[in-house]
């Protein structure tokens, strides 16, 4: 997707922020290179746009068993679908209940990565977000100059405070803490259906910009993947030639809405309960696999360049800071691809 499409809203320092439609992280984006690649198939999953490619188009049958997978977590984690596991999870806070093995491991995960990230990474923020405006499926919140609504603050809670009993395989929420899955709940998904896949060897997963790409790639050396920058007309970033790894980004330049005449955004700081204001306009994140991207991604955003760049150095991943001022930022491990 162009990123010239969409709703345009004001940058700092002067800089146009392009917003990129609906995709939560879409500024990584294949290069119009990919001509060997023989088998794709594309739908709409989790509110966002998702691509499968293969090189055997003898093996495109089994793109729709991976498809399947993303409708199936969206089921099960989509906060705005009031039949999910996720939103009875939420409104049954206090009360044990019984969940699917692939949500217990989500949440699992999510609490592995509260951890790792010293509470940084934060899905309780769910009240959070609807204080915001992120109250309802992105789609009727764009485009939208929403009313401030006055009131007391959320309270605050955390993941750790979730309760899973994996004897039992049931979850248990203390009242008032209500958890928004869009993110890893998509890395999730991506590194799903890339296991599925993983017997063709040469393939690509691509949902809204979470990637992940195995084997050789349509011309044999990697698959070359383009990074879009987030500011209006500017050219991309460059490319990366992923091989058995992931890519993704986490932006403040996407899901954004005017509140009182004011640019919010979807990336809250578990910090303020507020969305971040700091130095990061996005940060597109190489980890060995798509989970580890997005909330890594996520993680870097939040704490800013410098501590950002330090926790992905600490985890082994590398990453591309884009600052608001229009510069850019590598860590020492992240490196580019040659052109396509």
């Amino acid at each position: 997707m162009s990123i010239d499409q969409g709703l345009r809203g004001p940058g700092a320092g002067g800089c146009a922020v392009a917003e990129l439609d609906r995709d939560e992280t879409a500024l990584p984006r294949p290069p119009a290179s990919w001509s060997n690649v023989l088998g794709c198939r594309r739908f709409r999953a989790m509110n966002t746009d998702v691509r499968l490619f293969l090189r055997d188009y003898q093996q495109a049958g089994a793109l729709a068993n991976a498809e399947r997978i993303f409708h199936e977590v969206e089921d099960r984690c989509s906060r705005f679908r009031t039949d999910s596991e996720l939103s009875l999870l939420n409104a049954c806070a206090g009360h044990a209940l019984p969940v699917s093995g692939e949500l217990f491991d989500i949440l699992a995960h999510a609490q592995r990565y509260g951890r790792l990230t010293d509470g940084i990474f934060e899905p309780a923020v769910l009240p959070a977000l609807e204080a915001a405006g992120y109250d309802r499926s992105f789609d009727l919140v764009a485009g939208r100059d929403l009313e401030r609504v006055s009131g007391p603050a959320p309270a605050r809670h955390t993941i750790a405070e979730l309760r899973l009993d994996r004897r039992r395989q049931a979850v248990q929420a203390p009242a008032g803490l209500r958890i928004d899955l869009g993110g890893i709940g998509k890395g999730y998904a991506v590194d799903a259906a890339a296991a599925h896949l993983r017997p063709l060897r040469d393939y690509l997963v691509d949902a809204g910009g979470d990637i992940f790409a195995a084997g050789d790639g349509p011309d044999g050396d990697g698959w070359l993947v383009g990074v879009a920058s987030p500011f209006e007309a500017a050219p991309d970033l460059g490319v990366v030639r992923l091989h058995d790894e992931a890519l993704a980004t986490s932006t403040t330049a996407v899901r954004r809405w005017r509140r009182n005449g004011r640019w919010q955004h979807h990336l809250i700081d578990p910090r303020t309960g507020a969305p971040v204001e700091n130095d990061v306009l996005s940060v597109s994140v190489r980890a060995a696999c798509a989970m580890d991207a997005d909330v890594f991604a996520k993680t870097a955003l939040l704490l800013g360049r410098d501590d950002g760049a330090r926790f992905l150095a600490a985890h082994g991943a590398a990453g591309l800071f884009v600052l608001v001022g229009g510069g850019t930022y590598a860590s020492a491990r992240w490196r580019m691809g040659e052109a396509a």
